[in-house]
């Protein structure tokens, strides 16, 4: 198994398009990696967060003890929590990523919906589950960000220009300027504010599977995603591995 520990970005083998390419199960890739970065972040508003670790291994079914998870809605007045996996929240149902009661046994078969859907989806399950306050919204934006700067955003047509969360995304762009990114926001249902979710390294992850360089973040213009370059990618063991 080939594996890129590091993101390479810089590589005389890599087409001209493709900001980098790194696994697509990179450390910064996970939520507790770049979530207390841009907590701090002036002007950025993210959901109240908390992780917990998950314990057993490779031959075990993973367990974790859910009554801090009760405490935490407790503390912060939670009636619902959205729940997901270091890298990835549950694509497959509601169930697997929404919790609307504070009780352990509860939170307990949301988590083991949410491990089941990361399986079945091949996603990495990671060693925490975040459990986030609920954001309630109708409308979700991706941006794409590298070099301090905007790149671009998936066009919205019921938002005017001056309510998108522009300035919160410069401000992100600005202190994650090492790498290439996508982020994504939610505007709140009943406030407008917008919150920042997620982030993805943006560039490509080689899958052994099926031989082929894939986005690690999905582009909304595909004449904008470094997967266009797939097939100028060079063989994954010509590139620098650190």
């Amino acid at each position: 198994m080939t594996e890129i520990i590091t993101p390479i970005t810089a590589d005389r083998n890599l087409p001209e398009g493709v900001p980098l390419v790194a696994s697509f199960n990179d450390n910064r890739n996970r939520l507790s990696y770049y979530h207390p970065i841009i907590k701090q972040i002036d002007g950025v508003r993210t959901p109240i967060t908390e992780f917990h670790k998950l314990s057993g291994s490779l031959n075990t079914v993973p367990q974790i003890d859910c009554r801090p998870l009760t405490e935490f809605m407790q503390e912060v007045n939670l009636r619902k929590a959205f729940i997901r996996g270091d890298y990835s929240s549950g694509k497959l149902s509601q169930q697997a990523r929404v919790v609307q009661s504070q009780d352990p046994v509860v939170i307990n078969q949301c988590i083991a919906k949410l491990v089941s859907n990361l399986m079945q989806t091949g996603r990495h399950i990671g060693e925490i589950i975040a459990i986030r306050e609920f954001i309630p919204h109708e409308t979700e934006i991706r941006y794409f960000i590298s070099n301090g700067k905007i790149n671009y955003h998936e066009k919205i047509d019921k938002i005017p220009k001056e309510d998108l969360p522009t300035e919160q995304v410069q401000a992100i762009a600005e202190v994650m300027d090492t790498f290439a990114w996508s982020v994504d926001l939610i505007k709140h249902q009943k406030t407008g504010k917008w919150y920042c979710i997620d982030m993805g390294l943006d560039g490509l992850y080689y899958n052994e599977q099926t031989s082929s360089w894939i986005a690690i973040s999905e582009h909304p213009d595909k004449n904008k995603s470094p997967e266009q370059y797939s097939d100028d990618m060079p063989n994954i063991n010509a590139l620098k591995k650190f």
